[in-house]
């Protein structure tokens, strides 16, 4: 069966959950750029709730973009049971699958992430993960762009939504906005039921 290409998944909505407090104590900390020739300017940064380190700014996994990660197993950073950082166990907790790498991820005010893929990651290529996003801090002028072969599908994801997006494929964000974007990226190990709700409905 062929995935979509991106699908807002049927999840409890956490858009009226107070995220304020959070994404202020998210934005204070120090990130790091992520690696990749498309991120020059080191627009794109992350911090990690959960990875192969227990150093939230260690955002790499073993064998991927040249990492000197030594495969120490999957652990969860202290930012998981901050106090200020508890929504994310609610978010996290509406997903029915295991999990693989956590991050928050930030696009700054008045930046772009060119159009690449993913597939560097080849758990992500193979499709034995896949990504969820769910935006903690966006509006109408952060756009998401995907590439179905050669149609290009423009995408506004909403705060307080989980979105399947197929990295595997190309895709691009510019955000507008005037304040640093905010997303909850969660990847995740593909299972029966995550699979049937990707495909259940397709949105393109």
């Amino acid at each position: 069966m062929t995935r979509a290409t991106f699908k807002l998944l049927d999840l409890p909505s956490f858009a009226d959950e107070p995220l304020d407090e959070m994404v202020n104590y998210l934005n204070k900390l120090n990130y790091s750029a992520v690696k990749t020739k498309f991120n020059k300017k080191e627009q794109w940064q992350a911090i990690s709730i959960r990875g192969y380190s227990d150093d939230i700014s260690n955002i790499l996994k073993p064998g991927v973009l040249d990492s000197n990660i030594q495969g120490q197993g999957l652990m969860y950073t202290h930012l998981y049971e901050q106090p200020e950082c508890a929504p994310i166990k609610q978010i996290l907790w509406h997903i029915p699958a295991n999990f693989e790498r956590i991050r928050i991820m930030r696009l700054r005010a008045g930046t772009k992430i060119s159009k690449h893929t993913d597939k560097v990651d080849k758990e992500i290529k193979n499709g034995n993960i896949i990504r969820i996003h769910a935006p903690l801090k966006t509006n109408e002028k952060v756009k998401m762009y995907l590439w179905e072969d050669k149609t290009k599908i423009e995408c506004n994801l909403q705060q307080g939504r989980y979105y399947y997006t197929d990295v595997s494929k190309p895709h691009a964000v510019t955000n507008d906005a005037d304040f640093d974007r905010l997303h909850l990226v969660i990847d995740c190990f593909i299972n029966e039921k995550l699979e049937g709700m990707i495909n259940e409905i397709s949105m393109f």
